[in-house]
């Protein structure tokens, strides 16, 4: 079953009965300005005639920047709600910033893909009341979201044990393959430091990386919409993290990866594999310490 991301706090009550107060000012400025029109009609007196229609304008044009300005502030908020749950609250407030850049109503775009699941988890589940499941999986995405946000990465979602992270959105991501890695290294050198610690009963992970092009956007239903990623280089990604499984690898990374990387990180050739679902091998590296 799929976990949603960590869902942000609604907003408060205060805020909605502040928004409500503006909502009913503007619309006592909407009855006044319709007021002071009406009033117009009734006088012959040529200067109050015009001082009312002044004032109706001068309404009109406060009721219309309270508008916008209100308007504005729920856009933003829908954007914070939306973005806290995937992001950095630093890479949050930028979107805040550059709105426009988001297009979410899709857009091709570079990215680098990581997902990450536990070694042996099932059979960990399986010792384990479900409390302690619960807990287990909780303090481990707890720690490795974070080590994602660090590295300036996305969080896309939870399937199961699994983690999907994608460096390159919402906003473009200089070297986004060099942060992918560094984020995989630094979750595989925590997790062993939470071992060390007696703080977890995972035994370790196994990480996919793969850098392609791939769909953005806000996907989904009238019911529930979620910003994310689809297409062949997402796949490909999760492709390689189930082969991770099969050659006991900690990370395999593809070769379009590797090229990105350009030699920064130790990283050794793997035989050529067909990935479930398709046709041609696939050249994959292993990635060192």
């Amino acid at each position: 079953m799929e976990a949603e991301p960590p869902q942000p706090d609604v907003e408060s009550k205060p805020e909605l009965n502040i928004i409500q107060a503006i909502e009913l000012a503007i619309a006592h400025e909407t009855e006044a300005r319709k007021s002071y029109l009406s009033l117009s009609q009734e006088t012959e007196d040529a200067e109050l005639k015009s001082l009312l229609k002044e004032i109706a304008m001068e309404e009109a044009s406060h009721e219309a920047s309270l508008r916008s300005r209100l308007r504005l502030y729920q856009e933003r908020h829908v954007l914070r709600d939306t973005f806290s749950r995937y992001v950095s609250p630093e890479l949050c407030e930028e979107i805040l910033k550059n709105p426009g850049l988001l297009a979410l109503g899709g857009r091709r775009q570079q990215v680098t893909v990581l997902f990450a699941d536990i070694r042996n988890f099932t059979s960990m589940s399986e010792a384990l009341a479900p409390e302690a499941v619960v807990e287990v999986l909780n303090t481990y995405f707890t720690e490795m979201v974070d080590l994602v946000f660090q590295y300036h990465g996305t969080l896309d979602k939870f399937v199961g044990d699994a983690l999907m992270a994608v460096f390159g959105v919402p906003l473009p991501l200089p070297q986004a393959a060099t942060r992918a890695v560094e984020c995989a290294l630094a979750m595989q050198r925590h997790l062993k430091e939470m071992q060390a610690a007696g703080q977890t009963p995972i035994q370790g992970m196994r990480i996919g990386i793969n850098t392609g092009e791939a769909i953005v956007g806000n996907i989904g239903s009238h019911r529930r919409m979620d910003f994310t990623v689809v297409g062949d280089a997402v796949n490909v990604a999760a492709r390689l993290q189930e082969l991770a499984k099969e050659v006991e690898a900690d990370t395999l990374i593809s070769e379009a990866t590797f090229r990105a990387l350009e030699g920064q990180f130790q990283a050794a050739p793997e035989p050529s594999v067909v990935l479930r679902g398709r046709k041609e091998p696939t050249i994959t590296y292993r990635l060192g310490a």
